[in-house]
């Protein structure tokens, strides 16, 4: 039986360990009110943004989910000072799933690649841009792939082109507002992992119906958004982390997507191991408009 003393204890020993991840889990879904009575400014993994939920509840680039704690989440970079809460924090289904989306672009990437022989990829808001850089590893023959990489945070930016410098005659950085983007450009994949969970419906729909006008015959647009019918982190996220996203069902997308001016033959989802991500995909149709023009 979990109680408010054994928490206790597991806090007063600096975190849980590896054996105790699941009683933690079982705590986050079946008793948030615990969770609910903590006094964060007592704990120190929270108080300290070394710390990977520490970093996410006292967000220091001004938003959750920034470049860096993606970063972190995906090269499972755990302090030393908090080890334990660390290795907890990344080992839980929304981390995994936050991995396993970008193995899914990257696969998605090379799959396109091989099918086509040249791609030009939009990746809106990159954030490190890690996926890239393993891209660019792990792909023998680049000299036929570009990325475009759009994001809001100046700072992620900064990040992005050093981490991806040695590729850089291959990738264009972009340091804007996707509510203000616009082109001309038509791209093969239109990517997004980790923005449309922080929008709501009209700017989901707004944004997926634009993306239609950067598309040609045989491009793509891949949506990642988290699963609102399967998250069990998501109490972690949001009590202990204060990490709000906008969770959606298959569902949802689905409905979003018909919204946005596309047709039911266009769109599916799929899913990451975990289920935990969501992903809408919205393939062009010579034989159909690809969105609204005027929503």
């Amino acid at each position: 039986m979990i109680s408010k003393n054994t928490f206790s204890a597991i806090l007063d020993k600096n975190g849980p360990d590896q054996l105790e991840f699941e009683l933690i889990d079982q705590l986050c879904q079946s008793h948030p009110e615990i969770l609910k009575q903590i006094n964060k400014k007592d704990l120190s993994f929270l108080v300290s943004s070394e710390s990977i939920m520490g970093h996410i509840l006292n967000k220091p680039f001004g938003y959750a989910g920034d470049f860096k704690i993606i970063d972190r989440i995906y090269t499972k970079d755990a302090s030393d000072e908090f080890r334990k809460w660390d290795d907890y924090s990344l080992s839980n289904s929304a981390a995994k799933a936050v991995r396993n989306r970008k193995d899914y672009f990257k696969l998605l990437i090379k799959e396109k690649l091989d099918q086509k022989g040249a791609l030009n990829v939009l990746n809106i808001a990159c954030g490190p841009a890690r996926d890239v850089f393993e891209i660019f590893e792990e792909i023998a023959d680049s000299s036929n792939l570009t990325f475009t990489c759009l994001d809001l945070d100046e700072n992620a930016i900064e990040y992005a082109k050093e981490l991806n410098e040695e590729n850089s005659d291959k990738i264009t950085f972009i340091h804007k507002n996707i509510l203000k983007f616009d082109t001309d450009s038509k791209y093969d994949l239109i990517w997004s992992a980790g923005l449309f969970d922080y929008f709501n419906d009209k700017a989901f729909v707004t944004i997926l119906n634009r993306m239609g006008e950067w598309m040609d015959l045989e491009s793509e647009i891949v949506i990642g958004n988290f699963n609102e019918d399967h998250n069990p982190s998501r109490n972690y996220m949001e009590i202990i982390g204060e990490w709000f996203l906008k969770h959606r069902s298959i569902g949802s997308l689905e409905s979003l997507a018909l919204e946005a001016g596309y047709d039911k033959t266009q769109i599916k989802v799929n899913s990451e191991p975990e289920n935990v991500n969501l992903f809408l995909h919205v393939k062009a149709d010579a034989n159909l408009s690809f969105g609204l023009k005027n929503l």
